[in-house]
C-alpha cells in the first residue's frame, strides 16, 4: 500500500513538472476588481509562471486568460476540475477570441489590464 501511494505521489509531481505551464491552480486568496469594484463570483486560477485566468460562474458568465507576452481572451480549450484547476491545450493556450485589451501590469502579485470594453481590471494574487 505504501509503495502504491508514493508511486501515485512520484507520478502527480511528475505531471506537475511537466504540464506547469498549462496547469492552473487556483488561487483562493486571489481577487479581482473591475473599475474598483469587487467582482463576486470570480475564481482565480495561476500557472507556474503566474499567468492568470479567470472565471465567472455569475452573469455574465465567462472565462479569460492573461498570459506573457500574449493576447487576452477566452481559451479554445479548457478542461476543469471546478474549484480545482484547469488545464489548457498548450503551453501557450490557443484563443478561441482574441480580445483588444492592453496589459498594464503583469507580476507575481499584481496583474492589471483594461479590457475591450474600457474597464480597468486589477487582479490580486496571494
Amino acid at each position: 500500500m505504501k509503495k502504491l501511494l508514493l508511486l501515485v505521489i512520484v507520478v502527480f509531481a511528475v505531471f506537475v513538472f511537466l504540464f506547469r505551464q498549462r496547469l492552473f491552480l487556483r488561487d483562493p486568496l486571489a481577487s479581482l476588481t473591475r473599475d474598483g469594484v469587487k467582482e463576486s463570483g470570480a475564481q482565480i486560477f495561476i500557472n507556474y509562471p503566474s499567468d492568470v485566468l479567470v472565471e465567472n460562474d455569475n452573469a455574465p458568465m465567462y472565462v479569460l486568460i492573461v498570459q506573457h507576452g500574449q493576447h487576452i481572451g477566452a481559451p479554445r480549450q479548457l478542461k476543469c476540475v471546478h474549484w480545482v484547476a484547469c488545464l489548457t491545450d498548450a503551453d501557450v493556450a490557443m484563443l478561441s477570441e482574441p480580445l483588444a485589451a492592453q496589459v498594464n501590469e503583469m507580476s507575481g502579485k499584481l496583474v492589471e489590464f483594461r479590457d475591450a470594453a474600457g474597464h480597468d481590471v486589477r487582479v490580486t494574487l496571494r
